[in-house]
């Protein structure tokens, strides 16, 4: 890039923290290994474009002519000697023999280093060795402080490492090398020279362990010095495949996580465990932490009925934020990485540290993806049999179906258009970034449209004392049709059970003008069939279901130095969102949901969300050891309202305001609720280090829930502490013989909890049409949270000059005080009573494998993760519960979570896991036959009879991602597979009642379904298993295992001289997600879910199905 010269002091023993005026990022040239640089540099043309002929000018003269001519840069600074020294040139265009030429004679020497040429002042060699004081501070190349670095004389043992602010002080004599060395850094060296103080820049070495990650908090850690696994994701993996979601982009890639996708398409909410499922009651979802502050949940009501969708739409606080705005993720999946967190760590934590402006002139980043969407997994149909006389269900003799299901489907698309602009100098950095997601499902009239804007603002107010780090955030979301599954208000209903020898296109048509009633009403001559159906096209365009957000977030860090060794800081943040969803159904829709002239719901939520912390953070180092120590308390202030307004329309059609509500039709609800949520917490974190090889870590935080009012731990809270060591075995001995470069174990052990649900320890009243009811609940003033006590040993290996990683753990917890509902004698005048009970374990193994290496001028890296975690109800009341009015003793065997729906329910019970499903079938006989009437030759139902079809949760999860880069082309990859589990399908069940389903059709062709040792009529069989709401479900379990190509990527980066070295890095890729299905027996696809909740697992009716992905991304920066 061409610029105009103007330069600044550079002392050449100062190198390695160069700050240059030219308009190139130059801050990596110095830090590379000198002999790849030297040899890099040959690749350069070290002529200029034209003959250099010049009199009488100045060196500096000479210098801007050959820059000008040609693809080098020089560097130096104001104490070369004979800059204006005057000189004259006759040459053809050799540089070297330029440079020879008019340094000949001066003091000035120069290496060429890739297409930078540096001059020095030829070095003095001293005659006498002077001991001094050396102080500095090390950086890496983005301007933040490097905690820990080794800091020694070379050939000597005198050393120190850098401390929290990435200072070092250590006495060495003038000339002496002082060695640089981090891990995840390049090592590098420095020859100490007069000065007093130097500023050291070192570089990432990206085939090395990163050392420093963010922990709870978002305190910084020396990975070494963890005692806990800690796994994070730089901002790549999220955005190289984008997900509107931004944390679907984790799937596969990090081990001990389970995340599923909610069926409602783009933009909806993720379900996301670590671990297992803890708590019987309570979200087991994990907490997201931005920037250090807990973000609130702000999830929306989940499914629990195959009816319809929870009105609201499906979102959660993660699903809005832009994936583009994130440096990296942190994923701690254990209690003790979380204890900080306390209760709402309590399940795993998700720390993300956003993007912040850098120092340096105006950077342009720029990104585009594009994807277009086909659906992936969807049942099989059949095409040979048509419809009996008169009749919707398709048992009729052979005809060859016209359409296909998959017809009524569109091309989706998803496309994201994100620009970030950072600047600044040493003192202001400033970040901006605007984003926009447009999306267009495959269900017609399904959009989604999202607006991230952003802005954040970091300024040093008091040199070298006080910073203030500001940023503010602005989501504008409008999204339409956002179904996951259910009978009413689904298109997929009537289609997948629409006569296969009808035409679909004869009902695009979807409305007719009503010369009687004077509007358009639908055209559907098939009736509701029991189920509510309706044309798919009408429910699609006259069944709105409208969603508008605004949310807006602000935060505060303050971080004042109050002594080199120690840091106050103090944050806070404001997170509020309002919602307005409309649920809109037009004149003439089935009258089960709306009057002749239609129905209207307004509802209004809203979310306020303000958190604050102040803490003290010590770093104090001396000799071989140091303290890393955090002590401080927060507060967490939650109010969440909600209005809606419902009801039919009395008198004119289609008119979607409140004045043409009929007030007195039973239909018009109007509802408000709302809850205050108050938590405050005190914690403190202090880790004692040896030698940089042996650390011991102590964690302690009391929580005090506004949900424990009233009872007797109202005032002291609750108390939750922590425990880990950790050891460098490869810095206590050489292990280079084994070809092992790092070694590290580690074992922690903690207590957290979970608080128990708002309003249970409190009296309630309900408020309807002026009747005043009060709750007949029995309140306990001994509830106390939920604890998990968790423990987990684990190693870190790196092999073979760091060619081979692998990070292995395993963990073992108990969750006790499960908050457990007893259901009241009669007699006692309550209805229930909450107490603590119940014992869930969890145990299992998180592994990952990585190999770094050059496969020839390929570069390959590959990551395997290995997940397994093994849940168990250990028991619900423990001995000794007695009724808290007679004494009795009481027990409780099983829990039904929600009411069964149809012929599935999840049921918990002691031995079983929070992932049960239980089903009904056909009556069998002792020896399991089915019965088979020897009369008639029918069989019958059992809906009295639960039957455990097993756990929906997988026995284990892998991942294999791999990258190759060769010369700017990248591929890269993701097989992920799911082992294990079970899920069932009704809409399996209800296709095969109607005779839609391929199933049917080739039973019909093999003359009948083998039922014990015989065969029965297709129809008079599916007529059974296919009946009532959901099917005799027992007949319609699946395994749940599934391996697919879940990501895939093919890109090229432009080299940037083709450019001129404006534009940079730029990159074009071909993209894909979902491309292939390896294996999968369900007729669903199994990482999809309705409810992305605790329960209403593995249960598919008529879910939305997934989707395939193929498009392109552009990415560049200027």
């Amino acid at each position: 890039m061409k610029n105009n010269l103007s330069f600044r002091p550079l002392n050449i023993k100062e190198a390695l923290n160069l700050k240059l005026p030219l308009k190139m990022r130059i801050s990596l040239i110095l830090l590379t290994g000198a002999a790849i640089q030297l040899s890099a540099a040959t690749s350069h043309a070290q002529n200029t474009r034209i003959p250099i002929s010049v009199s009488n000018s100045t060196v500096e003269q000479v210098l801007n002519t050959i820059e000008k001519n040609s693809d080098y840069v020089f560097l130096y600074n104001n104490n070369i000697n004979g800059m204006n020294r005057t000189v004259s040139v006759n040459n053809k265009g050799n540089i070297r023999e330029i440079l020879d030429d008019i340094f000949t004679g001066s003091n000035i020497e120069y290496s060429i280093v890739d297409n930078q040429i540096i001059l020095s002042n030829k070095k003095q060699t001293a005659s006498v060795a002077q001991t001094s004081t050396v102080k500095g501070t090390v950086k890496d190349n983005k301007g933040e402080a490097l905690i820990g670095v080794n800091v020694k004389v070379k050939g000597t043992t005198s050393g120190t490492i850098t401390d929290f602010d990435g200072n070092f002080t250590l006495q060495a004599n003038k000339g002496d090398i002082l060695e640089f060395s981090y891990v995840g850094y390049q090592t590098i060296t420095m020859k100490v020279g007069n000065q007093a103080s130097y500023q050291i820049t070192m570089s990432e070495d990206t085939e090395t362990l990163q050392e420093v990650v963010v922990t709870a908090l978002g305190i910084k850690r020396e990975t070494k010095a963890l005692t806990y696994n800690v796994q994070e994701m730089k901002s790549e993996a999220l955005t190289t495949v984008k997900d509107a979601n931004l944390i679907n982009s984790l799937a596969g890639k990090i081990a001990g996580v389970t995340i599923n996708q909610s069926a409602s398409g783009i933009g909806g909410s993720s379900r996301v465990v670590m671990r297992g499922l803890k708590s019987i009651t309570n979200d087991n979802n994990a907490l997201y932490v931005i920037d250090g502050i807990p973000m609130a949940s702000m999830r929306s009501n989940q499914d629990k009925s195959f009816y319809e969708n929870a009105d609201g739409g499906d979102s959660d606080g993660i699903s809005s934020i832009n994936p583009d705005d994130i440096e990296s993720m942190s994923v701690l999946t254990g209690a003790a990485a979380a204890a900080l967190y306390g209760s709402q760590g309590a399940n795993g934590v998700v720390l993300i540290t956003t993007k912040k402006g850098t120092e340096g002139k105006l950077r342009i980043n720029y990104s585009n993806d594009t994807q277009f969407m086909t659906p992936f997994v969807m049942p099989e149909f059949q095409t040979t049999y048509g419809s009996k006389e008169g009749e919707f269900a398709s048992w009729g003799d052979k005809k060859n179906s016209t359409w296909e299901p998959k017809d009524f489907f569109q091309t989706g698309f998803t496309e994201t258009n994100s620009i970030g602009l950072s600047a600044g100098n040493d003192r202001n950095q400033t970040y901006f970034s605007a984003a926009s997601t447009n999306a267009r499902g495959i269900i017609p009239n399904n959009t989604y449209n999202r607006y991230n804007f952003t802005l954040r603002n970091t300024t040093e107010l008091v040199k070298d004392k006080l910073t203030l780090d500001m940023s503010a955030s602005y989501i504008i979301t409008n999204d339409n049709n956002m179904m996951s599954q259910g009978q009413y208000h689904n298109p997929l209903v009537p289609l997948y059970l629409m006569s296969r020898n009808d035409d679909l296109n004869k009902y695009k048509v979807y409305e007719r003008y009503d010369s009687e009633k004077y509007y358009d009403v639908q055209y559907w001559p098939y009736g509701n069939q029991g189920m509510a159906m309706q044309n798919p096209y009408w429910i699609v365009n006259r069944e709105n279901m409208g969603n508008h957000k605004s949310r807006y977030m602000f935060s505060a860090n303050l971080n004042y130095k109050m002594f080199e060794w120690m840091h106050i800081v103090g944050r806070m943040r404001i997170d509020n969102s309002n919602d307005t969803y409309e649920r809109k159904i037009s004149a003439s829709s089935d009258q089960l949901f709306a009057s002749e002239y239609g129905n209207y719901m307004n509802m209004k939520s809203s979310y306020k969300n303000t958190y604050g912390d102040v803490m003290a953070q010590i770093n104090k180092r001396w000799d071989n050891w140091g303290i890393n120590a955090n002590i401080g308390g927060s507060f967490n202030h939650l109010i969440y309202e909600m209005t809606n307004y419902e009801g039919h329309l009395s008198t004119v059609p289609n008119l979607f305001t409140f004045s043409n509500i009929s007030k007195s039709d039973s239909h018009t609800k109007a509802i408000q609720d709302g809850y205050i949520d108050d938590n405050q917490a005190v914690f403190a974190t202090f880790q004692l280090g040896y030698k940089s090889m042996a650390y011991l870590d102590l964690t302690a935080r009391n929580d005090w829930f506004s949900s424990l009012a009233n009872t007797t731990h109202e005032k002291k809270g609750f108390f939750y502490p922590s425990v880990g060591l950790s050891a460098v075995i490869s810095e206590m001995f050489d292990l280079s013989k084994a070809k092992i470069s790092f070694l590290k174990v580690r074992a922690s052990y903690s207590e957290v909890g979970n608080a128990p649900m708002r309003q249970i320890t409190m009296p309630t009243y309900s408020l309807e049409d002026g009747v005043v009811n009060t709750s007949p609940r029995l309140l306990n003033p001994d509830l106390k949270p939920e604890r998990t006590k968790s423990f987990e040993v684990g190693m870190n290996l790196r092999m073979f000059q760091n060619l081979l990683n692998f990070d292995l753990t395993y963990y073992n917890s108990n969750t006790y005080n499960q908050f457990i509902n007893y259901t009241m004698p009669p007699s006692s005048g309550y209805s229930d009573y909450m107490l603590n009970g119940g014992k869930v374990n969890n145990w299992g193994i998180e592994a990952r494998l990585g190999i770094n290496t050059d496969l020839g001028p390929v570069k390959w890296n590959s990551n395997l993760t290995f997940t397994m975690n093994r849940n168990k109800v250990i028991y619900l009341l423990p001995s000794g519960a007695t009724n808290p009015i007679t004494g009795e003793p009481i027990s409780i065997t099983e829990i039904e979570p929600f009411n069964a729906q149809g012929s599935y329910k999840m049921i918990i019970k002691e031995g079983g896991t929070l992932s049960d499903i239980y089903v009904t079938g056909l009556k069998t006989d002792y020896m399991g036959n089915i019965k088979v009437d020897p009369r008639t030759g029918t069989i019958e139902a059992d809906p009295n009879t639960w039957i455990k079809a097993g756990s929906a949760a997988p026995r284990f999860n892998w991942g294999w991602s791999n990258s190759f880069s060769w010369k700017g082309i990248n591929l890269s990859f993701l097989i992920d597979a799911r082992i294990g589990g079970v899920g069932v399908s009704a809409t399996q069940a209800k296709m095969d009642y109607y005779g839609t389903s391929q199933a049917s059709a080739i039973a019909r062709d093999n003359g009948g379904v083998p039922i014990n040792n015989g065969k029965m009529n297709a129809e008079d069989f599916y007529k059974v298993v296919g009946n009532g709401s959901t099917g005799a479900l027992a007949n319609y379990v699946y395994s749940m295992t599934n391996i697919r190509l879940r990501e895939a990527t093919l890109g090229y980066t432009f080299p940037n001289k083709w450019f001129g070295n404006q534009i940079q890095n730029l990159t074009v890729s071909i993209i894909g997600k979902n491309l292939f299905m390896f294996y999968n027996k369900a007729p669903f696809d199994p990482e999809l879910s309705a409810s992305t909740g605790t329960y209403y697992q593995g249960f598919d009716y008529f879910m939305q199905p997934s989707t395939r992905s193929l498009g392109f991304s552009v990415k560049f920066s200027y």
